[in-house]
């Protein structure tokens, strides 16, 4: 079985037809029985009132930019990700209900936790493959339910929450502890836990405001996924593997280890070898917009972020008020102003990033539970070229392919994945 996959299609408008490279990209996903995106928008008719949060910028487009996807064959999406209830819960079921009536397969989101955790099937000539997807990055009100004996459950995303601890000297937890004193910021947590409101931290562990704060010599930040998102979602996994030949799992997560952009926060690391430890057949990543590192695992990939495949974030048509008081600007400023006074304020090219144009479309191929076969296809999505061809897909030339191979070689080094170009196609070695 072959299994194809993209980064994150933010996608805003419909594309330029049959631009030069296109077939190209097309006939490299269509290689795959399974053919893997994850659609980064809702889908609107843009009617439909904001939520008070967004996924960083209020996104929503038309359902006939589906086609387009379609078009590319992609034939399962994920939709797990930290912009399906931008637009509330009118514009979330909007966007099921647009997926549904294109007759779109997708996974992450749903009615409740039930539906927005269960696997979709794919039937296809060499088996079938079941999709989970999941979120790490989300509002909490974005957070799928779960259906009680007396109410209806909320609908939302399917979760994987993380719990941060940050390890400081026991000399810095004591001005802390004075800070805290001094400040009364945790005034309102002591008020809380008086009257039964809050739970007491867990033992070691100090709680500034929302913050913990363990007393360690070895100082930094540590992260652990949430026991529960986890062990649903592997048992997701167990139970998709009796009635399907593989399960593949789209993890969506903004979080990094540091400021580095490159980096992986230590929970992703966890949650993607518990998923392959039971059962996944490999592991999606995205979210960041921009490449990461290969990872083989019990000898399964872990593609920790596929970057982008479309990334239309500069053709927003629409945004609500919040996002221009965000900003200081006015009410009424036009969406193309508003965005491009947020990319005026950024200190490393924002949204213009060379780094979020660059990617690779990976071809997995697999004979039984045995990976035997992974090529990448380096793609460009155009930082430089006229506004009708920019942020869509394109074969990368060779000073791009070039990059990509020599960027992913050194983020994969780090894993001990070893990669080797051949042709237009980057190979990693299984051996």
């Amino acid at each position: 079985m072959k299994f194809t996959a993209s980064g994150d299609a933010l996608i805003m408008h419909r594309l330029p037809g049959e631009y030069p490279g296109r077939e190209r990209i097309r006939e490299f996903i269509e290689r795959g029985d399974a053919r893997i995106t994850n659609l980064e928008t809702t889908i609107t008719d843009g009617n439909c009132f904001p939520s008070t949060f967004s996924g960083g910028t209020w996104l929503t487009a038309p359902e006939e930019v589906l086609e387009e996807l379609k078009d590319f064959g992609f034939n399962l999406f994920g939709v797990a990700n930290n912009h399906m209830l931008d637009y509330s819960y009118g514009g979330f079921f909007q966007t099921l209900e647009a997926l549904r009536r294109r007759g779109i397969r997708f996974a992450g989101a749903g009615e409740n936790l039930y539906q927005a955790s269960r696997p979709v099937i794919a039937e296809t000539k060499a088996g079938r493959v079941a999709l989970i997807a999941v979120t790490s990055t989300f509002d909490d009100t974005a957070r799928a339910g779960v259906q009680g004996p007396y109410l209806p459950a909320r609908p939302g995303i399917n979760p994987l929450r993380h719990r941060e601890v940050y390890g400081i000297s026991p000399e810095h937890m004591g001005w802390l502890q004075e800070i805290a004193e001094v400040s009364g910021v945790n005034v309102k947590n002591k008020r809380r836990l008086k009257t039964g409101y809050k739970l007491q931290a867990e033992d070691g562990l100090f709680e500034f405001r929302d913050m913990l704060f363990s007393p360690e010599e070895r100082e930094g930040k540590r992260t652990f996924a949430d026991q529960e998102d986890l062990e649903r979602t592997r048992r997701d996994i167990a139970n998709a593997k009796l009635t399907a030949e593989h399960v593949v799992v789209m993890i969506h997560s903004h979080e990094m280890k540091d400021e580095n952009m490159e980096s992986i926060d230590d929970f992703i690391v966890e949650s993607a070898h518990a998923f392959i430890d039971a059962g996944a057949s490999m592991i999606l990543g995205g979210g960041t917009h921009q490449l990461k590192g290969i990872e083989l695992y019990r000898g399964r990939p872990i593609f920790y972020s596929l970057g982008n495949f479309i990334y239309q974030n500069e053709f927003v048509q629409i945004l609500p008020p919040d996002f221009m008081r965000k900003y200081h600007l006015p009410y009424d400023t036009d969406p193309a102003q508003a965005l491009a006074a947020r990319r005026s304020h950024a200190r490393n090219g924002g949204q213009q990033s060379g780094e979020n144009y660059l990617s690779v479309i990976p071809c997995v191929e697999m004979d039984g539970d045995t990976c035997v076969k992974i090529e990448l296809l380096p793609i460009s999505l155009g930082v430089t070229r006229e506004k009708a061809f920019k942020a869509i897909p394109y074969p990368a030339d060779e000073t791009e392919a070039e990059m990509i191979y020599h960027a992913l070689a050194r983020l994969s080094g780090e894993f001990g994945t070893r990669l080797e170009q051949k042709d237009d196609v980057i190979l990693v070695k299984l051996q």
